[in-house]
């Protein structure tokens, strides 16, 4: 009973706070915002947003449930994005955009707010113009060279602007190599294990056939979302813990092999279950609880492994 009504104490307490946060600092800028072009501006653009923030996490948790660790990535990414720019605060404040600067600012701003009703017909256009409304803003409050006096904090918050980084990383990929590149690579590398273990596998391709049957490593099987995924959390690793660079490079790349490497074996038990345990078996490693089994190994796995690089010192 104590316990409850401590709780029921410190609920007024806590709704106090949040309004005189509100108006003490909320309030303020805002009015101090719509005194001037660029702060209507700015309000306009962190509108879009608000509005495109609507379609961005839904989607996201949605993935979330079923397995996607794109909701935390993001979410951390967007944290460690708005930590650099805040850490730099006092430098931001003496930066100030040139004439032609608003200008440019003002315009991507403009177009973002009167094209962004147009265009919520998919999530894309609308990531597109939402980052149109960022580069305005930064653009007009503290110029162009914000954006390579600032690389970091800039590249992050732009890669959290789609919902769906994957998809644009495939695109890339699939346009700078050889069809199903990556898939015949796991195919041969898992019937080459296989074999390791006595099923007589080969690979034809990107389909790992045993005598009984055969399955196909279909592009959700190739390890590149995996891969993708482990590098994003290597960087994020890496930035959390002040690593240097060439450190958190490190942990990118670290990922990303593990990541390839786990794969292999989940094409011989999917094989495996494919062929000789029926559809039911492979269902479920196939699915979303045979794949949180294999990424809590590799996650595990990786977590040593970038903790061994992260405490590793140089030579003297």
């Amino acid at each position: 009973m104590s316990q409850t009504k401590s709780r029921k104490k410190q609920r007024p307490i806590i709704l106090q706070r949040i309004q005189s946060s509100i108006r003490n600092t909320i309030l303020p800028l805002l009015k101090d915002a719509v005194k001037t072009w660029h702060g209507r501006l700015v309000l306009a653009g962190l509108t879009v947003g608000l509005c495109y923030l609507t379609a961005w996490l839904p989607g996201l948790m949605t993935r979330a449930a079923q397995g996607s660790a794109g909701l935390p990535l993001l979410s951390v990414m967007v944290f460690l994005g708005l930590r650099q720019l805040w850490k730099r605060r006092d430098q931001l404040a003496q930066m100030y955009a040139s004439e032609e600067d608003q200008f440019l600012g003002h315009l991507l701003i403009g177009c973002s707010v009167l094209l962004f009703p147009f265009c919520r017909f998919d999530i894309w256009p609308q990531s597109i113009l939402w980052l149109l409304a960022l580069a305005g803003i930064a653009c007009s409050t503290w110029g162009v060279s914000f954006f390579w006096r600032y690389p970091v904090a800039v590249g992050m918050l732009a890669l959290t602007a789609y919902p769906k980084p994957g998809v644009m990383a495939r695109l890339v990929w699939t346009a700078l190599t050889p069809p199903e590149f990556l898939e015949r690579i796991m195919a041969q590398a898992g019937a080459t294990a296989l074999r390791v273990i006595g099923h007589p596998a080969i690979a034809d391709g990107s389909i790992v056939a045993l005598p009984q049957g055969a399955v196909e490593v279909d592009w959700g099987c190739n390890g590149f979302s995996m891969a993708s995924t482990m590098a994003a959390a290597g960087l994020i690793m890496g930035l959390f813990l002040k690593q240097t660079w060439p450190k958190v490079l490190g942990m990118m790349a670290i990922g990303a092999v593990l990541a390839l490497i786990f794969n292999v074996p989940r094409i011989m038990l999917l094989t495996i279950a494919s062929v000789y345990w029926g559809d039911a078996a492979f269902k479920f490693w196939h699915g979303h609880w045979g794949g949180q089994l294999f990424s809590s190994v590799l996650f595990t796995f990786y977590y040593y492994a970038a903790m061994a690089l992260a405490n590793r010192r140089r030579p003297t």
